[in-house]
């Protein structure tokens, strides 16, 4: 299919990876006798086109739309500053056929290259004796990865898309594909991956770049619990299919964190034990890095700035790395850069397309008591500081990736940052207690799973089981927590499926370990933390498993996706109204009156891709007019 590939030929894969093969030889034999019967001859061959498939995330346009279409179109984001049309369009909610974000063509490149490698690499397994079947078993679980964190991404972005694992090889090759249901390819997805989760290394020995720059078992089991939680959502399973879904999404994540519990007791060094939050570890039982140093001394947030600003922490769990230099030869993340910012100096520096939206703080935080109807309500937050600036006169601009060393802590002592001349929070003075990257690096990284998000991802789908298991608990306020437990310990999982209230308890649980390493200060301050008895319904344990969801993982291309998955468990669209229309005043008539559908959650196909493929289908919301023209 020419509107959603790019040629795999030799040439290209030369371009990409800089194979060592003298280009006289490219003009010996046409390009495809050369792909054919002279490249894909060994070992190295295949693991060239393999890191070509990464390499093709980490290009400009991938990473684009891993901010735009997860963290642009949801509640966290809103105008920044000099905004492309295209953008602007999309954060008002007047998305436009011809609106070059809902350009698919990067992910189908990175597809291609994985069915190229699926295709080829087992004859070369024949060909060559030094790439045994446990290479050959590595590499596909690589490609498949790959290939299925891009589609799962279509698929969320677009429903129905282009489907399928056959390459395509040269242009003379006519490859038009109609559009499959997304349900339909999110269960596919799932078939390939559990076919080879276990083929992938446990971890690349004790590499850190590795472990989460590359494939890895527990990358695999993050993307499987993804693909679960995203499944058990469509309001149209019964209740027998959802819960099966949400079992096996638990079940996926307690093996990422049997993992990282097995890393941590492993370091036979004790690096980590230095950097975990004790009181975390005490009471949830569970390594998380602290964000302050032992004793709270105020000099923070260590944790963030081991997460997004040095990278491959031992939280994470699998994100591009981008090699930390200002060689212009080597890959650089050019859209997060553009999209968040990337300062020069104090004051200075490239400016932000894309800024926080100025209701995530609307009031003075007095940090008397944690308050759910806020984003941030107590004073003890890092995340309110460390994830972006606030600022009276100003865009609210986003820290999180483009500050490599955020001192937010520092100075005056965190937690006492109220001013008395404003109405408003404000942040300690992040233009003189940063540092920040250098412009000509753009060395930011892109995380696509840490633990946090996994542990958040089981505390979701125990929530919605434990509905399933004892639908009383939805709105008749039955929930009876007894918090002197410990947080569930992961092996356990299975024993406790069949109880809905433990399932209530370890959400809970999960829940404030995440919570209380961003809040060192609520340790000594009992009501600045959640606290289980106001937690008495399926709404409110849901509505606080979703509220430290986008303070955790806020700008990291998750919102959104969290917000379309609220609404598929609803079967409409008011909740998902409600959260994203605040930021749409300047849409259409039309464009507003279209919220109701279902389908206004997912992108329009782009026009030129519909010019090119006759089988492709329009969003039912673009059928009346192409472009939402202001009334």
């Amino acid at each position: 299919m020419k509107n959603i590939k790019k040629n795999i030929g030799l040439a290209g894969i030369l371009g990409l990876i800089g194979l060592t093969i003298a280009s006289c030889d490219l003009d010996l034999l046409p390009l495809n006798d050369v792909v054919l019967e002279n490249f894909w001859t060994n070992k190295d061959d295949v693991q060239s086109v393999v890191n070509s498939c990464y390499l093709g995330l980490q290009e400009s346009g991938c990473v684009e739309k891993f901010v735009l279409w997860g963290e642009g179109r949801s509640d966290n984001i809103v105008e920044g500053e000099d905004v492309d049309e295209d953008i602007k369009n999309m954060l008002r909610g007047n998305m436009k056929t011809t609106n070059t974000i809902c350009d698919w063509a990067p992910f189908y490149e990175v597809i291609n290259r994985c069915n190229v490698v699926e295709m080829y690499a087992p004859e070369v397994a024949v060909k060559d004796p030094n790439y045994s079947n446990s290479d050959l078993a590595v590499n596909l679980a690589e490609v498949k990865t790959i290939r299925a964190l891009c589609y799962f991404e279509l698929v969320k972005a677009f429903n129905r898309v282009p489907f399928s694992f056959k390459p395509s090889i040269d242009d003379d090759q006519e490859y038009f594909l109609t559009q499959t249901d997304g349900e339909l390819i999110i269960d596919t997805l799932i078939m390939d991956l559990e076919s080879c989760k276990n083929n992938a290394p446990r971890r690349y020995a004790h590499d850190m770049r590795k472990n989460s720059g590359k494939v890895t078992r527990a990358a695999i089991y993050s993307l499987l619990a993804d693909l679960y939680l995203w499944r058990a959502s469509d309001a149209n399973l019964d209740a027998s299919r959802q819960k099966e879904y949400y079992q096996k999404c638990i079940e996926c994540c307690d093996y990422v964190m049997q993992f990282k519990v097995y890393e941590y007791n492993l370091d036979e060094d004790g690096e980590f034990a230095k950097t975990i939050d004790r009181d975390v570890y005490s009471d949830f039982r569970f390594p998380l890095l602290a964000e302050e140093k032992e004793g709270k001394n105020s000099n923070g947030p260590l944790a963030t700035n081991a997460i997004f600003g040095t990278g491959n922490s031992f939280e994470s769990i699998f994100e591009l790395t981008y090699e930390n230099t200002e060689d212009d030869a080597k890959q650089k993340n050019e859209d997060v850069s553009r999209l968040y910012g990337n300062s020069t100096s104090q004051g200075g520096g490239r400016s932000q397309q894309l800024s926080a939206n100025d209701k995530l703080i609307t009031e003075v935080i007095t940090g008397k008591a944690y308050d759910d109807t806020k984003v941030f309500s107590c004073m003890t937050d890092y995340r309110s500081i460390a994830s972006f600036k606030y600022d009276d006169s100003e865009i609210f601009k986003i820290l999180k990736y483009v500050v490599s060393n955020n001192k937010a802590g520092s100075g005056t002592g965190y937690g006492k940052v109220l001013s008395s001349s404003s109405s408003k929070w404000e942040a300690p003075a992040h233009s003189t207690e940063q540092d920040v990257r250098v412009s000509g690096a753009r060395t930011e990284g892109w995380i696509f799973y840490r633990i946090t998000d996994v542990m958040l991802m089981r505390a979701e789908a125990e929530t919605c089981l434990a509905a399933i298991i004892n639908p009383a608990t939805i709105e008749t306020g039955t929930i009876s927590l007894n918090m002197d437990d410990a947080m569930i310990v992961p092996e356990a999982s299975k024993s406790i499926i069949g109880s809905d209230s433990l399932l209530y308890q370890d959400a809970f649980n999960l829940v404030s370990a995440v919570y209380m390493r961003s809040n060192p200060g609520a340790w000594d301050n009992d009501k600045c933390r959640p606290q289980a008895g106001t937690y008495t319904s399926y709404s409110s344990m849901l509505a606080l498993v979703e509220l430290e969801r986008q303070r955790e993982l806020m700008f990291e291309g998750k919102r959104y996706y969290d917000l379309v998955r609220h609404a598929r468990r609803d079967g409409n669209t008011s909740w998902y109204k409600a959260k994203v229309g605040t930021k749409f005043s300047q849409a259409s008539r039309a464009a507003l009156a279209k919220m109701n559908m279902m389908d206004f959650m997912y992108l329009p196909v782009l026009k030129d891709q519909m010019k090119i493929n006759p089988l492709l289908v329009q969003n039912p919301v673009y059928y009346d007019e192409e472009e939402l023209v202001k009334n």
